[in-house]
């Protein structure tokens, strides 16, 4: 994997050799002269790189056929953006990435900015995309058993935690002898988190039932700061996890 690499980066990497034109010049056309570029290229591109070469690995990332009309991006992206990402313990930063809510995967692209591929998604402890703070949760750590090992937007994280898995998927719809094939939008499933237990919620009503021991509490919070989850879910389950938490404290 790593001689592809260091032979597309050289490109890059020229015009930083032609400032050494002077020892290239006299050096003969011979193995010796060789060594020496790929060595150069290498250790520029160790320095430039660094643990950044982590990420440079990964299965080949298929685009959809562009006959399925919208996307299967996270909040319908066309294009890659920059996010941050934390692989095998590290961060990096100004990734370009999408989020691929149909088969649930992360996409980055590769430095010659022409190759994407996919993230083991198991190695990705948490990304942010557009913005948007993602992790990984393994379905080996939750007692849930309806629940799924995948990406999960988090939106609040403390004694209590709330996520959500996004989702799209592909739909053919029939008119007449023609067939239209499309990804649907975007579908949402929240999560409360107590304990090792995450808890589907699909209303202000699941969660003051879930969190029911300051129900009357989290009533007045939810009026006071008029928070309404079937128009801005995402705000306002973070805020009333978070005051949960704080009544907690």
């Amino acid at each position: 994997m790593k001689k592809p690499i260091i032979s597309a980066l050289a490109l890059g990497l020229l015009p930083l050799f032609f400032m050494t034109s002077s020892y290239a010049q006299k050096a003969s056309a011979d193995s010796t002269a060789s060594s020496y570029v790929e060595s150069y290229i290498v250790s520029n591109y160790n320095k430039a790189v660094g643990e950044q070469s982590r990420l440079y690995n990964g299965i080949e990332y298929t685009a959809y056929s562009p006959l399925i009309k919208s996307n299967a991006n996270f909040h319908d992206l066309k294009d890659l953006v920059a996010g941050t990402v934390m692989f095998d313990g590290y961060t990096f930063t100004k990734v370009p990435m999408l989020y691929d809510l149909n088969k649930d995967l992360l996409v980055v692209q590769l430095y010659n900015k022409v190759s994407n591929y996919i993230l083991a998604s198991d190695r990705v402890s948490s990304f942010d995309i557009d913005g948007q703070h993602f992790v990984y949760i393994s379905a080996d750590t939750v007692n849930n058993k309806t629940f799924s090992s995948g990406f999960y937007g988090q939106f609040y994280s403390g004694k209590t935690e709330a996520t959500a898995r996004y989702s799209k998927s592909i739909q053919n719809l029939t008119s007449g002898n023609d067939i239209e094939t499309y990804f649907t939008t975007t579908k949402k499933q929240f999560y409360i988190k107590r304990g090792a237990d995450y808890e589907a919620v699909s209303s202000e009503g699941d969660i003051l039932k879930l969190l029911k021991d300051h129900k009357k509490e989290l009533q007045q919070y939810i009026k006071a700061n008029d928070l309404n989850f079937k128009k801005a879910p995402e705000k306002s389950i973070a805020a009333i996890t978070s005051y949960y938490d704080h009544l907690n404290h």
